[in-house]
């Protein structure tokens, strides 16, 4: 069998620059999603100061802070979140930071997270360690779990050329987590909402997409994530 190497670009180099107004529609969907994850996780559980990591254009922490999950809102991204920051994350604390050690003393928040992240990071168990150390009580960690039985060389090429790195299915996320040292309170697989469902599509199309994606989901829940891309979050106890 013939291995047909791939394509690689500088890394992340998909995130320099201006972002469309569509790209920009397209993070906000995505905001909501990833924080209705986070409190499906979160739940009732109170927070005061919150951190993301890999904040990007800081529309998923300007959704947290709409959503009043926690009174105080730091983010931080190797890409400077200035360059191609979201309208309503204007007033929120974002930082630029050179992507090694976080520049926060342990314990430094009561939630951090990290969403759409470790797919992107060359060591993703050392990164994982350091959201760790500076979260006083909860982690959120989320990937797309983008390895099933339809990942082929083009669709590996597609995710190297928005930054992914690494991959992962559910149980691979899980090992990912424990050989990282942290301790899983609780792991769950997500599919998209309808409006990401439909986004650049007919709404009956993305309707049914959603329609099939949940059924699986919720009928064959060990099946569905060998057949289609979904979105797993796991929260993590820091405290």
């Amino acid at each position: 069998m013939q291995i047909i190497p791939f394509n690689i670009s500088p890394h992340n180099m998909h995130y320099d620059g201006a972002y469309s107004g569509s790209e920009l529609e397209w993070r906000r969907l995505g905001a909501s999603d990833k924080i209705d994850n986070l409190q499906a996780l979160l739940a009732l559980q109170k927070v005061n100061s919150v951190l993301e990591v890999g904040c990007g254009t800081g529309a998923v922490l300007a959704e947290a802070a709409r959503r009043r999950i926690g009174t105080q809102h730091v983010g931080i991204d190797m890409a400077d979140p200035w360059k191609h920051v979201d309208d309503r994350a204007a007033d929120l604390d974002l930082r630029h930071y050179d992507g090694g050690r976080l520049p926060f003393d342990d314990s430094s928040f009561d939630l951090v997270y990290a969403s759409h992240v470790v797919e992107h990071v060359p060591d993703p168990r050392g990164f994982l360690q350091e959201l760790a150390r500076v979260s006083g009580k909860y982690l959120y960690v989320e990937v797309p779990c983008e390895v099933n039985m339809r990942t082929g060389h083009d669709s590996i090429q597609r995710s190297l050329q928005i930054g992914h790195i690494n991959g992962y299915t559910p149980d691979y996320f899980m090992v990912l987590l424990q050989t990282a040292g942290l301790k899983v309170f609780e792991m769950r697989v997500f599919d998209h909402s309808f409006a990401v469902h439909s986004f650049g599509r007919p709404q009956w199309k993305g309707k049914l997409l959603q329609l099939v994606r949940r059924s699986m989901l919720k009928f064959a829940p060990r099946l569905a994530p060998k057949l289609f891309c979904y979105h797993c979050g796991a929260l993590i106890d820091c405290s």
